[in-house]
């Protein structure tokens, strides 16, 4: 298996985690972030294709990461309840994890390559799994905000 192959086989597992936490998301705006993560994911992997192939390749950089913070800004705005979602921050932790894996394993190859077009490829899916792994942390940091900064759940005493 070549590194093209490798790192193809890695998109698709990415993107199947991505599209099956879609599907058990708690609320839409989560939905949705997953869903757009699942397709940057599939874009990876026609890019990994056309690579492998020598094919031209177009790579723009994706709005994920903005399109995330908006999310959760609007859904802190409307001050959804979070309490099923707590639970399934474990899976996102392991899906931060395997971001981190990709990131890492894109910018080892970018210093590895010696067709200048590749490395500057690799180095722009290392951006977006590191944007993929802001994104993720934020939806944690989202999640378990109330747990772990209690001062600042939605209770206040009297006096405030």
């Amino acid at each position: 298996m070549n590194i093209f192959e490798f790192a193809r086989v890695k998109e698709k597992q990415a993107e199947d985690i991505y599209q099956k936490l879609a599907d058990t998301a708690f609320s839409e705006g989560i939905r949705s972030i997953f869903l757009k993560l699942a397709e940057a994911e599939n874009k990876h992997f026609s890019i990994l294709l056309k690579m492998e192939e020598a094919e031209k390749v177009e790579v723009s950089n994706s709005d994920i990461l903005y399109y995330a913070k908006e999310t959760l800004l609007k859904m802190k705005t409307r001050e959804e309840k979070f309490k099923a979602a707590t639970s399934q921050t474990q899976i996102y932790q392991s899906a931060l994890a395997q971001e981190a894996e990709s990131e890492k394993f894109y910018r080892e190859h970018s210093e590895k390559a010696s067709d200048s077009r590749q490395k500057n490829i690799f180095l722009i899916l290392a951006q977006e799994e590191h944007h993929h792994y802001s994104t993720l942390e934020n939806i944690i940091d989202f999640l378990t905000f109330p747990a772990t900064h209690p001062e600042d759940a939605e209770f206040r005493t009297p006096e405030e």
